[in-house]
């Protein structure tokens, strides 16, 4: 009876990865050929106003989170030794994890679209406001190249999820924390509406996959904290 019960979860779960994938390409193909042309001109007119600083450090949020990669490792590596390896930092290495994975997947997808940016940031790279140019252009690689899609969104979602899934009480905190970075982008014009989309479906995804494959669901947190208690003590 229990091996049906864990296997009908599994089926559920699989589902509702399909219907968010379905929901999240539908969304993208909709903003790219209605949204993100007009969202782009219009949010490139806060550029030259006082708000672009506010949205600028908005965005901010996820490079923080990306930059506080290797003293998280450095901790967790001491708690591991330290045999104090609980369940805060079971948390910090889901959220590393997911990070990390999220960013791996964004940096494929990017070579594989080869999108152009909105607008003419470094190197000259084309753009919509500067160039005229929009689409795609399959496996190409360089900066010109890499607006498909966000990574700072997909690193912003990916660790909230797994804040959102281990920490309920702070869920909160956990949608505060996307929609600031989503404004961010969307303020400063650093991506297009649909290469936000797809960021953020890559970040849950990627953070659902690590928290499966870990088994570190918050079902029973008393009983995975004595495991995790008895592994480091044999």
């Amino acid at each position: 009876m229990q091996n049906k019960t864990r296997y009908h979860r599994k089926i559920i779960l699989h589902k509702g990865h399909l219907t968010y994938g379905l929901v999240s390409i539908i969304a993208v193909c909709i903003c790219y050929f209605y949204v993100d042309r007009n969202a782009s001109f219009f949010f490139n007119s806060f550029r030259h106003t006082d708000f672009y600083n506010v949205f600028f450090c908005m965005q901010l949020l996820s490079s923080i989170l990306e930059y506080a990669v290797p003293l998280v490792c450095i901790y967790s590596i001491v708690m591991l030794f330290l045999k104090r390896f609980y369940y805060f930092e079971v948390f910090l290495f889901a959220a590393v994890s997911c990070l990390l994975i999220s960013r791996s997947v964004v940096h494929f997808l990017k070579y594989l679209f080869g999108r152009y940016w909105t607008k003419t940031f470094i190197n000259n790279n084309l753009s919509l406001q500067n160039n005229a140019v929009y689409g795609f252009n399959f496996f190409h690689d360089g900066k010109t190249f890499e607006s498909f899609p966000s990574g700072h969104s997909a690193v912003i979602f990916a660790v909230m999820t797994v804040v959102w899934i281990m920490y309920p009480r702070f869920r909160w905190l956990s949608v505060l924390c996307c929609i600031v970075v989503i404004t961010g982008l969307l303020g400063c014009n650093f991506h297009f509406p649909s290469d936000i989309i797809a960021g953020a479906f890559i970040g849950v995804i990627a953070a659902y996959f690590v928290l499966h494959a870990s088994q570190i669901f918050p079902i029973k947190l008393e009983e995975h904290e004595i495991k995790i208690y008895k592994w480091l003590k044999n």
